[in-house]
């Protein structure tokens, strides 16, 4: 999964950079919109499929986002 497709399932435009908070309370909102056992019997695999997306969506943006700030403050000038 690439950070743009992420941003997209979540919600983001492609070209932000949303912060841990938005990231969260954006899943928050899509996980409980996609949750399967909010659909008939016969839209579950759809929905399965989608709840999946959106939970690798947020995990993928949690840690890049986590990484960019543990190397933004690993580099940071101390003076």
């Amino acid at each position: 999964m690439h950070a743009d497709e992420a941003r997209v399932l979540l919600g983001f435009p492609p070209d932000t950079r949303p912060t841990l908070d938005q990231v969260k309370a954006a899943y928050k909102r899509k996980v409980w919109e996609t949750h399967p056992d909010r659909f008939p019997v016969h839209q579950k695999p759809h929905a399965e499929c989608k709840f999946k997306l959106i939970s690798e969506a947020y995990t993928y943006l949690q840690s890049g986002a986590r990484r960019e700030v543990s190397g933004a403050a690993m580099y940071s000038k101390v003076e």
